[in-house]
């Protein structure tokens, strides 16, 4: 018995479910429906499968994100509300595989992420029908290079093979300096010539402001409201454009001091709840961000402090425990730092960590060092609103983190690292601080979906 499942995708959605193009992306801005579509065409594809001799049409799929964090509380939380384990199969945990299981219809289905050392090493043995690329922009090529010898492998010859196999993307539009725009555009990074002919249809959707908009009917009012928006923003996630060259230009470039920066001084919520979290730079310039995640979900930055030529022990003593005492006394304070300080030194076998600890402060490594992680956790607070206002805000006390955001802290015009400057230290002890306190999740609006409207989408069995 063939599936039998009816789902009406956006527009452009279709176009791109109904190509045969081993390799497509979907781009388009926040909110217009991409995870969805491509979570549904996973499972269409699968129903398309032959069946094999037991009468099972079996298929593998591979589902892949930046981050372990990304890929939880956006892509599996997406697939799972709409597919049901339980309903639609099982879904283990402890693998992050589900394996979907309707009427005649089997697939195996792994998330994996890119900061998982185990989930990158398994990527290079799996054999797949297909691969879907979660936030595409975000994959390094060679992933991608990686993923399409991996594809097609499944079911064996034996058993018939694949009777589709491919690999696809979706993604907010890249910046025009990218390998993912090259590719996308088909335009040849030496010399601009439109000749890179790598076999890759790309389905742009409309602008989330245009009268032909997708998706707007599962989204709240006012979704696509421009205001505390940077141009930058709405040019990308708004509008659904291809971003400006980052080189050269700040790192953080949706942060806007007049939405960003409180009018007034931050008080701390002082329930013993909430504890205050300090995100830490370590080295000889040891850099603080001190703030709360409020109730209402906001981030709160309360102080910095900063340092020059010191070493993490007399900046403790110094520096941060008497501000932490001063502003914060009676709170529960965590200190959040560098995954790399947990290495112990040459000189006295004590790591940073080690030495914070003797300091009587409780202390926890970072999860990651991943630089689009940790750059990734601050963007998503920079172009999030709660109730009409900044979830992210900043004390008007905090005048180097404000310089660092403002541009002091940006790419190299050169070659698009970012810069190491005076500015790197307090925007990382930032980063560290936003990995603890929060992230994205896009998940959030299924909770708000409509009825969906069961219009069969053509070539669907």
């Amino acid at each position: 018995m063939a599936l039998d499942i009816s789902y009406t995708p956006p527009a452009t959605g279709e176009k791109f479910m109904n190509s045969e193009k081993k390799m497509r992306v979907l781009m388009g801005p926040v909110g217009s429906g991409k995870s969805v579509t491509c979570s549904f065409e996973i499972i269409r594809r699968a129903s398309m499968q032959k069946p094999d001799a037991t009468g099972k049409r079996r298929t593998r799929a591979a589902v892949v994100r930046e981050t372990a964090r990304q890929l939880q509380d956006t892509v599996i939380k997406t697939f799972l509300d709409w597919f049901p384990p339980g309903v639609c199969g099982r879904y283990m945990r402890t693998t992050k595989t589900y394996f979907f299981e309707v009427g005649d219809v089997e697939c195996e289905i792994m998330f994996r992420a890119l900061d998982d050392a185990d989930d990158v090493a398994n990527l290079n043995s799996l054999e797949l029908s297909f691969a879907w690329f979660n936030e595409c922009r975000d994959i390094h090529p060679d992933i991608v290079d990686a993923m399409s010898k991996r594809i097609g492998r499944f079911p064996s010859s034996k058993d018939g093979g694949p009777t589709w196999y491919g690999m696809w993307g979706d993604t907010n539009p890249p910046t025009m300096d990218t390998w993912w725009y090259y590719q996308m555009e088909q335009i040849d990074p030496k010399d601009g010539v439109g000749t890179n002919d790598n076999g890759w249809d790309v389905f742009k959707q409309p602008s989330g402001r245009s009268a032909f908009a997708e998706n707007v009917e599962n989204l709240p009012d006012g979704y696509y409201d421009t205001q505390g928006r940077s141009e930058e923003y709405i040019r990308v996630f708004i509008d659904g454009d291809y971003g400006l060259s980052s080189a050269g230009q700040p790192v953080y470039k949706y942060f806007r001091p007049d939405y960003h920066m409180g009018k007034g001084s931050l008080r701390p919520i002082s329930n013993g709840v909430r504890p205050i979290v300090v995100g830490m730079d370590l080295g000889l310039t040891p850099a603080a961000i001190i703030g709360q995640q409020d109730p209402r979900g906001r981030v709160l930055v309360y102080d910095e402090a900063v340092s020059f030529d010191m070493g993490v022990q007399r900046f403790v003593r110094t520096i941060l425990k008497p501000l932490l005492y001063e502003r914060f006394s009676g709170i529960p304070v965590i200190i959040v730092v560098d995954p790399a300080g947990v290495q112990r030194a040459q000189t006295d076998e004590r790591s940073a960590v080690d030495i914070i600890k003797a300091e009587g402060l409780r202390v926890i490594a970072a999860k990651t060092n991943n630089v689009s992680a940790r750059l990734s956790s601050v963007d998503d607070f920079l172009m999030r609103q709660v109730d009409g206002d900044s979830a992210f805000v900043v004390d008007p006390r905090c005048s180097q983190l404000k310089a660092a955001m403002m541009g002091g802290y940006r790419f190299h015009k050169k070659n698009g690292t970012i810069d190491k400057n005076k500015h790197s230290h307090v925007a990382e002890a930032l980063q560290y601080f936003m990995l603890h306190v929060g992230s994205a999740s896009d998940g959030d609006l299924l909770a708000r979906r409509r009825e969906i409207k069961t219009v069969s989408a053509g070539g669907w069995t």
